[in-house]
């Protein structure tokens, strides 16, 4: 069967990046031709995989993905596939992936700032995606972004098909990379003689480190807070967490290649975000053997368990927090947690949650 995939970029970095070498590298093995139809690429993650580079003259970032979206219609009407899969920012296929919830949700979320030209032509582009006849089936990543598109562009609910992110559980295991965590240890210079929090994720404001750093002002015991993830104004949450005057007991360590090493050497995992469509962090952390604590307004609440998670109520107060973070540090040493803790997400294992869309791809062509 020819399959194309289509994303304006393919990238080592990012989760719709993440989700597209998943998913061709499965198609692959499965004895699939796979193509992905992109405007920039790298090393793919099987050698069979081809590529199709479209590269239409544009001038800036919104008319960069209209004219990519146009390219794509093009290429896809004169050339054969069997199915064609989107990833988002094209309206030219059979199925598409929903993976950050709809951008229309997101533009609205921003109450007072006005949609800039680049969010227009977005909401264009994802209004005729979903809405489109020629897509038949619409794949969410949780039934949070399900409901978004049921409430923000009226698509039929029988369309909608929810397929949980995935996570690589050979990767994110804590018992392997036990070597490389005691050098980090050390990297760290970390007391690990005391609970270890860890806050990890790009753009502190919606992930909600001010309300962690809150929090972790109420905390009663010693403790480390290790603060991972980029932000364009660091500076800011440095001089907060100064003013809380627990400064002192935190690592602001920016960017990091290896997430992994940090969900594993960490007591318990703090997502206490303002808005998430799903949140890979958090099955991460728990494939690492990590307790996590995270908020409703997180999509991966739909397939985490109490016995090793707290979700933490709308309006949550920062003693609430604090609570949970005393909770799951007082079983810092439990065994039997951290396994607990791996073993319920091994049902979004990579390789299960590849085969649930690869069932998806198969009842189209059929």
């Amino acid at each position: 069967m020819k399959i194309a995939l289509v994303h304006m970029r393919h990238s080592n970095v990012g989760g719709t990046e993440l989700f597209l070498n998943q998913l061709s590298k499965y198609l692959c093995e499965q004895g699939e031709d796979v193509t992905i139809i992109c405007r920039t690429h790298v090393e793919p993650s099987h050698p069979n995989i081809k590529f199709v580079q479209l590269k239409p003259f544009s001038i800036g970032k919104a008319h960069r993905v209209y004219q990519f979206a146009k390219a794509v219609e093009k290429h896809v009407k004169n050339t054969h596939y069997d199915v064609v899969y989107g990833l988002g920012k094209t309206w030219s296929h059979d199925l598409i992936r929903i993976g950050g919830g709809t951008r229309k949700h997101v533009v609205e979320l921003r109450k007072n700032q006005k949609p800039s030209w680049r969010d227009r032509v977005s909401l264009y582009i994802e209004r005729r995606s979903v809405q489109s006849d020629h897509c038949k089936i619409v794949v969410s990543n949780s039934n949070k972004t399900s409901q978004e598109l049921i409430s923000d562009y009226g698509v039929d609910p029988k369309k909608i098909v929810t397929i949980h992110n995935a996570v690589e559980t050979k990767r994110f295991d804590r018992e392997r990379l036990k070597p490389e965590v005691d050098n980090l240890i050390q990297e760290l210079k970390l007391d690990i003689s005391v609970p270890t929090f860890l806050f990890l994720g790009s753009g502190y404001n919606r992930k909600g480190l001010k309300s962690l750093l809150d929090a972790y002002k109420l905390i009663d015991f010693k403790s480390n807070l290790l603060i991972v993830g980029n932000e364009n104004h660091p500076e800011e949450y440095m001089d907060y967490a100064k003013q809380l005057g627990v400064y002192d007991s935190c690592q602001f360590l920016g960017k990091q290649n290896k997430p992994e090493l940090f969900f594993s050497l960490a007591d318990c995992y703090i997502l206490p975000t303002k808005y998430e469509p799903f949140g890979f962090t958090v099955i991460e952390a728990l494939s690492c053997g990590t307790p996590t604590i995270t908020t409703q307004e997180c999509g991966a609440k739909e397939v985490i368990d109490s016995n090793v998670s707290t979700v933490l109520s709308s309006g949550y107060s920062s003693q609430e927090l604090a609570d949970a973070m005393s909770h799951w540090a007082h079983l810092r040493g439990d065994i039997e947690l951290k396994k607990q803790c791996r073993q319920s997400v091994m049902k979004q294992d990579v390789e299960a949650v590849m085969n649930d869309n690869y069932q998806v791809i198969l009842s189209l062509s059929k």
